[in-house]
């Protein structure tokens, strides 16, 4: 998967109201120990994530004063 893919996930991820902790990348069967990956490749896959959520993050934190905003299916409420 490039990294932009795995991007494009954390932005998604970030709409549907979740948090850093529930990067897929952090679950056991995705560790470098289950994956035969590196380190180093599996930390790139987690800052792409991560970079992509806090960028998506950023944009409805940015919202004006009094502006509600409803991400994903969920209608969880932002503020």
């Amino acid at each position: 998967m490039h990294r932009d893919d795995i991007q494009k996930l954390g932005a998604k991820a970030a709409r549907e109201g979740l948090t850093l902790w529930d990067s897929p990348f952090y679950r056991a069967g995705a560790m470098p120990g289950h994956t035969g990956e590196s380190i180093a490749e599996w930390r790139s896959k987690v800052e792409a994530w991560k970079a992509g959520w806090a960028n998506e993050s950023k944009s409805w934190l940015a919202a004006p004063a009094g502006e509600v905003r409803y991400f994903g299916a969920s209608k969880r409420r932002r503020c």
